[in-house]
């Protein structure tokens, strides 16, 4: 279906960025010029698309000068943007999922024990009492369930916890994007890749994360990281043996 021309965003933003740029407001015909090597429009065609940007309160025309944007034609630009930052992110995340399934894992779990490690570090100076509590609750019931998808559960609130003790949002943001690459490269098989680890030495994987509770609660920095370090690498290792 053919778009019309007040409808295409990128034709829009191209016009927009050509009023931005310019020191003084601008007119239809040095518009038309200004963006001539990234699309062909006549001067009546301009024309139409900055009566509709008016009609959108984008731009503001000043008499017979020209135009010039508004905060609203100015928000737009950086929320278009800010869209294109996000879809060359997206891009370089589909080739890199595209890898082999083994790395994308590897490098997955390593960036994870660098979040982790340095929230378990955090946690132990800045987690309140309210805090360890839901840490100890949850370590208590991991060491009473002998159920697959409890202790599956279990886990990962374990570390989401964790994370939440440690009060900085942006390691809580890095590793829910760390969750999401793990989901878009291949879900089902990091989940079976889980779950056997569960399976085979889920009593060690809870003693790991005794050992960071204690050394959270106690206030050892140190031995916090160490402890969370040697559990991510616990995982890494398992990796390892499963290879191939």
């Amino acid at each position: 279906m053919h778009v019309r021309l007040t409808e295409n965003e990128e034709v829009l933003y191209l016009v927009m960025k050509s009023i931005e740029e310019s020191q003084t407001p601008i007119g239809a015909g040095a518009i038309q010029r200004a963006i001539a090597s990234r699309v062909r429009l006549s001067s009546a065609s301009v024309g139409i698309i900055l009566r509709d940007l008016q009609d959108q309160g984008l731009v503001v025309r000043e008499g017979y000068r020209g135009h010039r944007l508004t905060p609203k034609g100015r928000t737009f630009l950086e929320n278009y943007r800010n869209r294109q930052k996000k879809a060359c992110l997206a891009d370089r995340i589909f080739d890199y999922l595209t890898g082999s399934e083994r790395q994308r894992l590897a490098d997955i779990l390593e960036a994870r024990r660098a979040i982790e490690t340095e929230a378990a570090r955090l946690a132990a100076s800045r987690a309140e009492e309210l805090d360890l509590r839901r840490l100890g609750r949850n370590v208590e019931e991991q060491g009473k369930t002998t159920e697959a998808r409890q202790r599956s559960l279990l886990d990962r609130e374990f570390h989401a916890a964790l994370l939440d003790a440690a009060h900085n949002p942006l390691l809580n943001t890095l590793f829910d994007f760390s969750e999401q690459l793990t989901a878009a490269s291949d879900g089902e098989s990091v989940d079976n890749f889980l779950s056997k680890i569960r399976e085979e030495i889920g009593e060690i994987l809870f003693e790991d994360h005794l050992r960071v509770l204690r050394a959270v609660s106690a206030r050892d920095a140190a031995e916090a990281e160490r402890a969370m370090a040697a559990h991510m690498d616990r995982v890494l290792a398992f990796l390892d043996r499963t290879d191939g």
